[in-house]
């Protein structure tokens, strides 16, 4: 059965779901916003101020306000994606647009010539925002990451490590064993893997081999009698050998434990991570860092030729790390280069991107540490915004986006209906911050305003500092994301007319 709702009852339906989204979003915004108690289905309850979070979380029961929430959600999801932080800010930016430009609507006004308004208005809030960028400082970038966490300890060491590995593609963030986190970096070509039996480790150490043996091999290595060549091989030398391939029988990676243990071969074999072009993608920086020769172990007859060498391995429970000669691989980091810059598609751009961090830099791992898992979980998500802030602030940094979009919107004269609605609707993230602080909106923006936006307020000391030496900073590309998708998202609800929704009749649920 299909349900079609349009006119004043579609606008009653709209302004239900994004206030409903927005009001738990935007409640999180600034140094004291608020967390947010989330339960799922598929996961125990956790803790939260991130705001993409909280908006994929939202659901209702009922269908239309559903449908709408959906198309809500893909202003923080698009920021996300794009600079992966200022979700919020996009949040609190498309509820004010939205309800201004619904009200505008009601009065009679033309959606289709609203939206044009709107769309002017942004080039010169972006034209505006261009002129408030600055070339970051290392403290600016201490300021980021410490500001996006809301956190100090986990701005301090998300600016260390990113200090040493230059981009976010070569930090991982995982949940650590201890109370506290930590970092570690490993140089080289790093691989996680699946867990390795204790049985190739004593005391927990690590193994380190030298002037290893490399077999990476495609399709399925169903018995060792297949490498036998190569087995022979190593056996004489008595050189260790990796074997990676697509797929591995059980009874294999059960003989090759039998002749580490029993024979005092060094021998591991273990499947190659990822899948499909991902896979390929690891399997192609896999030959050309030791020089193997990939061959089908399903139709092709595998040689002591095809194995390729490295000078050092590595190899924990979870991680195999290969050494990388810098020569040998030198025109292939240069041909991944072109590959990213001509790369259409943003998965796969990000994965060409970690596979040359790894390459060129090695892979720096945050350990988050806590005392709950909870408590955990709502760490890790603070890191990744850190993390995601100062990587995208070494494009720029503005004053804080309260103040940043206040002086715009101030700067602004509102010729039309939709140059007015953004106006009024760049005040929004301010009056946002200033109310989870608790403070007083009109004194803080006169205080600001009589120092014609030179001052900003500093809430840990309670006090107004120069914006010359202000650590009250955020990523210019952030919160220019930010204003870009939640004018294109209420522009698409504003000029929306119908809303078709295809619900279950009564027989069709009896065979659910």
């Amino acid at each position: 059965m299909k349900r079609v709702i349009q006119g004043e009852n579609l606008w009653e339906e709209m302004e239900k779901a994004v206030n409903l989204l927005c009001d738990a979003v935007s409640s999180t915004l600034g140094p004291t916003g608020n967390n947010v108690l989330i339960n799922s289905w598929d996961r125990a309850p956790y803790i939260t101020k991130d705001g993409v979070t909280i908006a994929e979380s939202i659901e209702s029961e009922d269908p239309i306000v559903n449908t709408i929430l959906e198309i809500v959600k893909e202003a923080s999801l698009k920021t996300n994606e794009k600079v992966g932080d200022g979700t919020t800010t996009t949040i609190v930016l498309l509820q004010k647009i939205f309800n201004e430009g619904l009200k505008t609507l009601k009065r009679g006004y033309n959606p289709i010539l609203l939206k044009e308004e709107l769309e002017h208005a942004l080039e010169e809030v972006l034209e505006k925002l261009e002129q408030e960028k600055r070339k970051p400082t290392k403290d600016n970038l201490l300021s980021i990451a410490t500001i996006a966490a809301n956190n100090k300890e986990i701005g301090n060491l998300v600016f260390n490590v990113y200090q040493k590995m230059k981009n976010k593609y070569s930090i991982q963030i995982r949940e650590g064993q201890k109370e506290y986190s930590y970092f570690e970096i490993k140089k080289g070509y790093a691989l996680e893997i699946d867990k390795l039996s204790s049985l190739y480790f004593k005391k927990e150490e690590p193994l380190f081999w030298t002037n290893v043996y490399v077999l990476v091999l495609k399709g399925r290595l169903e018995s060792l009698e297949e490498i036998s060549e190569i087995l022979n091989e190593v056996y004489v030398s008595k050189r260790p050998l990796l074997i990676l391939a697509e797929e591995l029988e059980s009874s294999v990676q059960e003989e090759v434990l039998s002749l580490y243990l029993t024979n005092s071969q060094k021998i591991v074999a273990l499947t190659i991570p990822e899948y499909a072009s991902h896979r390929e993608g690891i399997e192609e920086d896999l030959i050309k860092i030791s020089n193997a020769n990939i061959k089908n172990v399903e139709y092709e007859q595998i040689q002591i030729s095809d194995v390729g060498e490295i000078s050092s391995l590595k190899i924990e429970k979870e991680y195999l790390t290969l050494s990388l000669n810098k020569e040998t691989i030198k025109d292939h980091i240069k041909s991944l280069k072109s590959s990213l810059k001509n790369c259409p598609n943003n998965y796969e751009k990000e994965f060409i991107a970690e596979r040359l961090s790894k390459l060129a830099n090695g892979i720096a791992t945050i350990y988050v540490g806590g005392i709950t898992k909870t408590e955990i979980k709502e760490k890790i998500m603070r890191f990744e915004d850190a993390l995601c802030a100062v990587d995208q602030a070494k494009s720029g940094v503005v004053i804080g986006e309260g103040v940043t979009f206040l002086k715009i919107g101030m700067s602004m004269i509102g010729k039309s209906k939709g140059s007015l609605i953004v106006k009024e609707s760049l005040e929004a993230p301010f009056k946002k911050i200033m109310e989870n602080l608790g403070k007083d909106l009109e004194k803080v923006k006169q205080e600001i305003e009589k120092h014609d936006y030179q001052e900003v307020y500093e809430h840990q000391k309670d006090s107004y500092e120069n914006i010359k030496n202000t650590s009250i900073l955020d990523s210019y590309t952030v919160i220019k994301t930010a204003i870009k998708n939640a004018v294109s998202i209420a522009s698409i609800l504003l000029t929306t007319k119908f809303l078709i929704v295809n619900e279950k009749g009564e027989t069709e649920k009896e065979f659910l």
